[in-house]
């Protein structure tokens, strides 16, 4: 974990580092949280708001007050950074303040009552539905063991690209006269998920090549286990085999797996649970632009009027 946060900023190849002591402190906020994913986030949040500082603010990050953050988030603005990518940034920030706080080192959160930017509760792609995800399968079945594999895992288990990743031919067992998948998930869970028939088989060729050495079923050519970003190119193959005209990514493979389960009629609270939602509102989201544009009264118009 020291080896995270040896330097905290590295901006047009001058690296700029905070007092030992802050370095310190934000080694242990970090350590705070079990996911490596959410520690390798804030730590680049903290890193980007340092660089910020180190711009105009010799004091650093310790001496940051409510202007400061409000111009930092002007400022991500500015750039053209997501809504989402701008709150969670300041969430991040906010959050090493907190804990500044409750480790005696600073008197009061700066980032507390900064306005956050609003983030919609509708999802910004539309994934897969039930046609597209057919069109995705087929092409999946002339193409590699590692596609098969990873179409599998992230679309018909629903799994995170982080947690795809990790899964090893000893993962998974049979459970209650079903074969399941234990999963890695957010925060230290493990939790078990169903493998239906379509997953299974189109996984039994990269388990053939795993089962020995219970390898990582993703794995790039020296047999080391994907990152999340190798699995990105992965993930982009596939859709360019299958011609949907747009990019495919990890994660819409996992929404389309919660939107074509949804068209297909499974429940809800079903979906949520496949996908380890701890809120349906998150599982709902997924679902409803596509709701939005299907049900959009300008198809009635046209077709009242042509």
């Amino acid at each position: 974990m020291s080896n995270e946060l040896a330097t905290l900023v590295k901006t047009e190849g001058t690296l700029v580092t905070e007092a030992e002591a802050v370095r310190s402190l934000a080694t242990q906020w970090l350590l705070a949280y079990e996911s490596k994913r959410t520690r390798e986030a804030y730590r680049d949040a903290l890193s980007r708001f340092a660089a910020f500082m180190a711009k105009g603010e010799p004091g650093g990050i310790m001496r940051a007050r409510r202007p400061h953050l409000d111009l930092w988030a002007r400022t991500m603005e500015a750039e053209g950074l997501a809504p989402t990518t701008r709150a969670r940034n300041l969430a991040a920030v906010s959050s090493f303040y907190a804990y500044a706080v409750t480790a005696g080192e600073l008197a009061a959160n700066p980032a507390e009552a900064v306005r956050r930017p609003k983030v919609s509760d509708k999802s910004p792609r539309l994934g897969l539905d039930l046609d597209t995800s057919r069109q995705v399968l087929r092409a999946v079945e002339a193409m590699s063991a590692q596609h098969k594999a990873a179409f599998a895992l992230l679309f018909c288990e629903g799994l995170r690209a982080s947690e795809a990743c990790q899964v090893r031919p000893n993962d998974f067992s049979e459970s209650l006269g079903h074969r399941a998948l234990t999963v890695k998930g957010k925060g230290g869970s493990v939790e078990p998920v169903a493998v239906p028939p379509l997953a299974w088989r189109l996984l039994s060729e990269a388990m053939a090549e795993a089962q020995a050495d219970n390898l990582p079923l993703l794995r790039d050519s020296q047999g080391r286990q994907l990152n999340r970003f190798q699995l990105s190119r992965v993930v982009a193959r596939i859709g360019k085999a299958a011609k949907l005209g747009r990019p495919l990514t990890p994660h819409d493979l996992r929404h389309g797996c919660a939107t074509a389960s949804l068209e297909a009629g499974e429940p809800l609270h079903q979906v949520q649970a496949h996908l380890r939602h701890k809120d349906p509102k998150t599982t709902q989201r997924y679902n409803r632009n596509r709701e939005r544009l299907d049900s959009s009264a300008a198809y009635g118009l046209a077709q009242a009027i042509s």
